[in-house]
């Protein structure tokens, strides 16, 4: 960020924000219900900014705390001052994006930071790692997919970077040092820790699998010559290869979302049809395709051909 395109006022509000958090803010309500507040709005560049500034800071001091308990509870409340609600279905796609926007920003400033401040020899980067991670754990149920909020926190942070704006991935990929490394490696640890391998959509693992960006990125880290080939980076492009070694084989594949679809209501009946008399003049209009029909399958099979190349 360009100093003169930087509003100092709302990046100073911030930073006290998330010192709050980090540190704790005991039982002062008054700075509660300015973080709740505060929190309503994140488009602000100024937000990820404070957010990696603190924790560059306080990662540098020592470890810092759990956050994604308290991350979910002041987010949640904060959907409720605006909204009314914190129910997913219920908040308006602005403020889902807002947070996912955050994340995605607040990773390239992570990153660019590391590289600027050559602090990768230290623990600070990889407490600065593990507070996003944390974060990421906490807004799972304030980000645009649903099902994300029966994932992770790795999940959540992977989906807000493959939907963003600019391909954060690509230039990640292109630059390929000790942070990107790093962060690699951390990101495989947490889609590790989850034993969920299932081929659906809650699925960190699986998600990672399917994606060709992360997979590249996590190829090009893996790639560089001072990789560890023992971490959970390479063990983690290990089961992948197996995973889809076992797919070409032609055990059941990622396909999950047809394959969900088709195992849906197996046994319901087909509702019975109203046969009607078609006015003389009526418009010409397009069936719908049937599910279960010959039509359908022949998409599905078509689809799943495509993907599978």
């Amino acid at each position: 960020m360009n100093p003169e395109a930087c509003n100092a006022e709302r990046l100073g509000i911030y930073t006290d924000v998330f010192t709050w958090l980090i540190r704790g803010w005991g039982d002062d309500a008054e700075s509660e219900s300015v973080m709740v507040n505060l929190l309503v709005n994140t488009q602000w560049p100024e937000v990820a900014r404070a957010f990696v500034d603190c924790v560059g800071r306080e990662g540098a001091a020592g470890e810092i705390r759990p956050l994604a308990r308290d991350v979910e509870r002041l987010v949640g409340k904060a959907a409720t001052v605006a909204f009314g609600t914190s129910c997913h279905s219920q908040i308006p796609s602005w403020f889902l994006k807002n947070y996912e926007c955050f994340l995605a920003c607040s990773l390239h400033r992570l990153l660019l930071a590391s590289h600027r401040r050559g602090n990768w020899k230290t623990p600070a980067m990889h407490r600065s790692f593990q507070a996003l991670f944390d974060v990421a754990e906490g807004l799972r149920c304030y980000v645009g997919l649903r099902h994300l909020s029966e994932s992770t926190g790795a999940h959540a942070l992977m989906s807000a970077v493959a939907n963003a704006k600019c391909d954060l991935l690509k230039w990640a990929t292109s630059t390929v040092c000790c942070p990107e490394r790093h962060f690699a490696n951390a990101l495989a640890g947490r889609i590790l820790a989850d034993p969920n391998r299932a081929p659906e959509v809650q699925s960190a693992f699986c998600f990672f699998a399917r994606s060709q960006r992360w997979r590249a990125f996590a190829k090009a880290c893996a790639e560089d010559e001072a990789h560890d080939t023992s971490g959970p980076l390479a063990r983690l492009l290990d089961e992948v290869e197996a995973a889809t070694a076992r797919q070409a084989a032609g055990e059941p594949a990622l396909f999950f979302l047809a394959s969900a679809f088709l195992k849906a209501d197996v046994s319901a009946p087909l509702p019975v049809r109203v046969a009607r008399a078609a006015p003389t003049l009526a418009k010409r209009t397009r069936c719908t395709i049937t599910k279960r029909s010959a039509p359908f399958l022949r998409l599905v099979k078509r689809l799943l051909s495509d993907e599978a190349e």
